[in-house]
């Protein structure tokens, strides 16, 4: 099975080896631990996840329950919205051993929304198509009383 990211939704971004995926319908972002994110990586290049399993299978100490591990990490984040089913595709699977050891072969996805207002909140999201974006508040669409209300909720 393959997969992608849901770029419908989803913004993501790899920094120093830990994934972040935003969810730009409702400002909660989701954070990777670094074998998430090695794994998220090699789906997104268009790897399998049955190669992937395999990858994971022959570094020593792989746990016996790595292939369910595996399965509820894709649930996790198929749930999620993070990433959807794909053509399929046969990249080659790269996996560091020693970042699978280290996080003792746990792959996590982890949701926050302790910024989600603010991501909401964002006038880029409110572009209008016939107007684009200005820095004039009214522009975007709110009357002066919704205006007031949304910036009454990013406040408090």
């Amino acid at each position: 099975m393959n997969y992608v990211l849901n770029d419908e939704k989803m913004f993501a971004d790899v920094t120093d080896g830990i994934a972040i995926i935003i969810n730009s319908e409702t400002g909660i972002y989701y954070g990777m631990n670094l074998l998430g994110t090695a794994v998220y990586e090699n789906i997104v290049n268009g790897a399998s996840v049955e190669d992937i399993l395999a990858k994971l299978k022959v570094i020593p100490g792989a746990p016996a329950d790595i292939e369910e591990r595996l399965n509820a990490y894709i649930k996790s984040m198929v749930d999620n919205e993070l990433i959807v089913e794909a053509e399929a595709s046969s990249a080659e699977v790269n996996l560091d051993e020693n970042v699978a050891q280290e996080d003792n072969f746990e792959l996590s996805v982890k949701e926050y929304n302790d910024a989600q207002e603010l991501l909401l909140a964002d006038p880029i999201h409110e572009v209008k198509e016939d107007i684009g974006w200005t820095p004039e508040k009214d522009s975007i669409g709110y009357t002066k009383e919704e205006t007031k209300e949304r910036e009454a909720k990013v406040e408090g």
